[in-house]
């Protein structure tokens, strides 16, 4: 009777955390922007964290006066990058948004001088506005776009609030979440939590630097090849350059378009150019500055990516990789070294233990 009771205790047991992770896996899929949003307000939080840390252990000041400093510092950068370069970027994007169109146009008639081009356009209207059925369209397509512009704007300055406060107070949060666990699992949390926080900082602080370089050569190279709107150009090519394997090509889209427009062969240095600073960046400044990162295998990384970007759109494409390298870690130490390797070692240390000592028969010495 007992052995039964045991037994349907195990079977409850084992359906009810069946139930708990498929309810945990429904709310993840049917609210995963949510727990985007909550994952990117963690991430900047690390990074805040992790600087504000830096300084405190270089200068010996209190960690608020760190923290402070963190966010005038990147406020103040922000000031200076928007009052340098801001009127300038802005002219060039309302340039760029009104030069896109025509090379658009531009390069449909480039396609068209083709066989496989005439073929390809014969069905399709010649005036692109009679794509539009009627003014309702439009109007719904442009409340559309003002509603995620807006839900964008917002989405961001939750990011930032939930990351200065969570970083204001680390160890209220990270403490009770480390208490709803076993108290002899507690130590080994705390170390993993602390592990993935400095690998997410890293590879913040390293893909910062690498936007930094890709958005700065982009610029020196365009102004060079004398395109228009460099500056508009290379902030698009650094911000794209965030999304690893994807992003690089997006950024050279809008180039190769206003590349067109100039006639020439404008657009082939245009693609030189962006795939010289995509290979110095891929192969020589990106191992330079990520030797102390996880390392992100790049099939693995494109597939969470695309998954991802299918499940939640723009906002899972950009957080996919510092997801991908937090799930990494703890997968690494969790479940790989406590779970998988942690009986193997067990067992080496035995072996070693149980070596049968060798004597020599002639001295007696024991080897």
């Amino acid at each position: 009777m007992e052995k039964t009771n045991n037994y349907n205790k195990k079977i409850t047991k084992t359906i009810f955390i069946a139930l708990l992770m498929l309810s945990a896996l429904a709310l993840l899929i049917f609210h995963a922007n949510f727990f985007l949003l909550v994952f990117a307000g963690i991430f900047f939080s690390t990074l805040l964290n992790f600087s504000s840390n830096w300084i405190v252990s270089k200068s010996k000041m209190p960690y608020w006066l760190a923290l402070l400093l963190v966010l005038l510092s990147m406020t103040g950068i922000l000031v200076l990058i928007i009052v340098l370069i801001g009127p300038s970027m802005v002219q060039q994007v309302k340039e760029m948004t009104n030069t896109l169109p025509q090379s658009l146009n531009n390069l449909r008639e480039e396609i068209r001088q083709t066989s496989v081009g005439r073929s390809l356009f014969e069905e399709l209207p010649s005036d692109l506005g009679a794509l539009i059925e009627n003014r309702e369209k439009v109007v719904s397509r442009i409340v559309g776009s003002f509603s995620t512009t807006i839900g964008a704007i917002a989405n961001f300055f939750i990011i930032i609030v939930t990351g200065i406060f969570l970083a204001s107070s680390p160890k209220i949060y990270t403490h009770g979440f480390i208490r709803l666990f076993p108290i002899n699992f507690r130590p080994r949390l705390s170390e993993v939590m602390d592990k993935t926080q400095r690998s997410l900082s890293l590879w913040m602080m390293a893909k910062l630097i690498s936007m930094l370089v890709v958005g700065v050569f982009t610029a020196i190279g365009l102004e060079i090849l004398g395109m228009p709107m460099p500056y508009a150009l290379a902030l698009i090519a650094a911000l794209f350059s965030f999304i690893p394997n994807i992003g690089p090509y997006l950024a050279l889209a809008p180039a190769v378009l206003i590349a067109l427009m100039q006639g020439g062969n404008m657009y082939i240095y245009v693609l030189i150019l962006y795939f010289g600073i995509q290979i110095v960046e891929s192969y020589l400044i990106t191992p330079m500055i990520e030797k102390k990162m996880v390392h992100l295998p790049p099939a693995l990384t494109l597939f969470w990516m695309v998954l991802l970007g299918l499940i939640t759109g723009i906002l899972g494409l950009i957080m996919a990789t510092p997801i991908l390298a937090a799930l990494i870690v703890i997968i690494e130490e969790l479940y790989v070294k406590d779970h998988l390797e942690a009986g193997s070692d067990e067992e080496n240390k035995l072996q070693v233990k149980t070596e049968p000592v060798e004597v020599d028969s002639e001295k007696g010495d024991s080897k």
